[in-house]
């Protein structure tokens, strides 16, 4: 008879929001009488700070369906994964690089209005002058904005999945893709979250190649959803008749 044995080897060093761990898995008695046992562990990274944070504006819309234009204070968090060895400097990855990666890409979207490029009921174009982006919605609706005041996203919705997927391989681009798995990381996550206790979490493995295209492909996200016939949410009402709101003319359910 064997028993199992659960031995847990956990230490965390931290530095304000920065954690590193260490995790041991399940061991059994023959393994430990094993000189040349080797625990199985695995090194992660994870780093939350207030400086991880962009404002933006934004409303999501999809066939039938569109938000008031509204904005949140965006937050983001990383986490690498490794394996059971460190680099030669004691780093899976040095805080400090990570941190500026990360905080420069807030950078780039805060204060902006994020435009979603690949949207399917949103027709976007630009007036003659190049100086305001203007948007025509599927329920009518009409909306211009300096094109300094927009981030063009290669998104088809700015929900917090999709915008997780574009933060990802911005990410995993500038702290160069080839150098992470050459240090023994193998997989990052990123949360994006528009609210406390609202939040979206993409995990993908770490690719072998930094080249920007086979990236962007890969955080294409248009690749993630899911085609096919979606009941729509109730539209926004777009004026009044008789004293009664009247709905919409982009979908069957409004009755128009």
């Amino acid at each position: 008879v064997h028993f199992i044995t659960v031995l847990t080897n956990t230490f965390t060093v931290s530095h304000q929001t920065n954690y590193l761990t260490v995790r041991s898995k399940f061991l059994n008695s023959n393994q430990m009488a094993d000189n040349n046992w080797t625990p199985d562990t695995a090194f992660e990274v994870n780093v939350s700070k207030d400086s991880f944070q962009f404002n933006a504006a934004h409303f999501v819309a999809f066939n039938g369906f569109r938000e008031r234009l509204h904005g949140h204070n965006y937050k983001l968090s990383v986490r690498i994964l490794g394996n059971r060895k460190i680099s030669h400097d004691g780093y899976l990855l040095d805080f400090g690089d990570l941190k500026k990666v990360v905080k420069e890409f807030c950078k780039s979207i805060n204060e902006h209005f994020i435009c979603p490029m690949y949207s399917d009921v949103i027709t976007i174009t630009e007036d003659e002058s190049g100086g305001n982006v203007n948007l025509l919605c599927q329920d009518g609706a009409k909306f211009s904005f300096p094109k300094g005041d927009c981030i063009m996203l290669p998104i088809v919705h700015s929900t917090v999945e999709e915008l997780a997927i574009y933060c990802w391989g911005n990410i995993v681009h500038k702290l160069d893709a080839e150098l992470l798995v050459e240090r023994g990381i193998h997989t990052l996550e990123v949360t994006c979250a528009e609210a406390t206790g609202q939040e979206a979490l993409f995990r993908m493995k770490i690719p072998e190649t930094n080249d920007r295209d086979y990236i962007s492909e890969a955080c294409d996200v248009r690749s993630y959803i899911k085609t096919g016939k979606l009941f729509p949410k109730p539209c926004l009402p777009v004026g009044k008749e008789s004293n009664k709101e009247t709905t919409c003319a982009c979908c069957q359910h409004c009755g128009k």
